[in-house]
C-alpha cells in the first residue's frame, strides 16, 4: 500500500463535538488542539512526511469575540510547549497564515517556533492558523508583483515559490472531519490534485483507524494512476 507524503486535515467539528458533550464551544477548541499531538504522531507511525492542520481561517474572524478570543490565547499559551515536543521528535514547524492582524505575542510564538525547528529532519508540521486558500494565493502574487516579475516569467513553479508552503511537497490526501462534503478556502493550490476523504467523527473524536481507512481511500483512487 503506497503511502501519502503529504496529509492535509481540516479539523472540523470541535464547537459541535462540545455541544453534543454539554459543554462550551471553548472546550470542544481545547480538546481540540490537544488532540493535534495524537493524530501527528499517528501519522508519523503510518509514515506520513508532512502534515498540515487548519486550525484557523480567515474567515473565522466573524465568530463571537469570545470564542476568537479563547483561539489566540490558545496559541499564545501552549503552542510553546507543543513546538518543545516536535523539538525533541526532530519534527520543523512551519506556518501558513497572515500575521498582521495576529497579537504580537502571537507571531512571537510563531515566529519562535519556526526558529527553533528549522534544521529538523525527521518531518514537518504545516499549522495553517489564520489561513485561507485565496488570501495565501493573492500574497503571493503580490510578492511577485512587488519583485517586478514580468508576466512572461509568471510560471507556476515561481508562483509555488511565494506561497507558504514554499518548499513542501503537494497535498496528497486531503481529509476533513465532522462529515461536511467542502474544502473550505483551504490549501486550494496544493490540493489540486488530492484525493479528498471526509470523516464523520468530529475532530477531536477522530481515530488511527479514520486516519488509515483515508489512506485506503487513496490507494483506490489516486495511487493506482500514479
Amino acid at each position: 500500500m503506497r503511502t501519502p507524503k503529504h496529509i492535509a486535515f481540516i479539523m472540523d467539528g470541535n464547537g459541535r463535538w462540545a455541544t453534543e458533550q454539554g459543554l462550551p464551544r471553548s472546550a470542544g477548541h481545547k480538546a481540540g488542539y490537544e488532540h493535534i499531538p495524537d493524530v501527528l504522531k499517528m501519522c508519523q507511525e503510518l509514515g506520513v512526511n508532512v502534515i498540515s492542520c487548519y486550525a484557523w481561517s480567515t474567515e473565522n474572524w466573524g465568530r463571537p469575540e469570545k470564542e476568537t478570543t479563547f483561539l489566540l490565547r490558545a496559541l499564545e499559551n501552549h503552542l510553546p510547549r507543543f513546538v518543545k515536543e516536535l523539538h525533541k521528535r526532530d519534527i520543523r514547524f512551519i506556518h501558513s497564515g497572515l500575521t498582521d492582524n495576529l497579537t504580537s505575542k502571537a507571531q512571537q510564538r510563531l515566529n519562535d517556533a519556526v526558529r527553533l525547528t528549522h534544521n529538523n529532519q525527521a518531518g514537518v508540521f504545516n499549522f495553517a492558523y489564520n489561513y485561507g486558500g485565496r488570501a495565501e494565493i493573492i500574497h503571493a502574487t503580490r510578492q511577485l508583483l512587488a519583485e517586478g516579475v514580468p508576466s512572461d516569467n509568471l510560471l507556476e513553479q515561481k508562483l509555488e515559490s511565494h506561497l507558504w508552503t514554499a518548499g513542501l511537497s503537494d497535498v496528497d490526501l486531503v481529509i476533513r472531519t465532522g462529515g461536511d462534503l467542502r474544502l473550505s478556502n483551504f490549501m486550494l493550490w496544493q490540493s489540486a490534485h488530492a484525493c479528498l476523504h471526509v470523516v464523520q467523527h468530529y475532530w477531536p473524536a477522530i481515530t488511527g483507524q479514520d486516519i488509515e481507512a483515508g489512506i485506503q481511500y487513496f490507494n483506490q483512487v489516486v495511487a493506482p494512476t500514479m
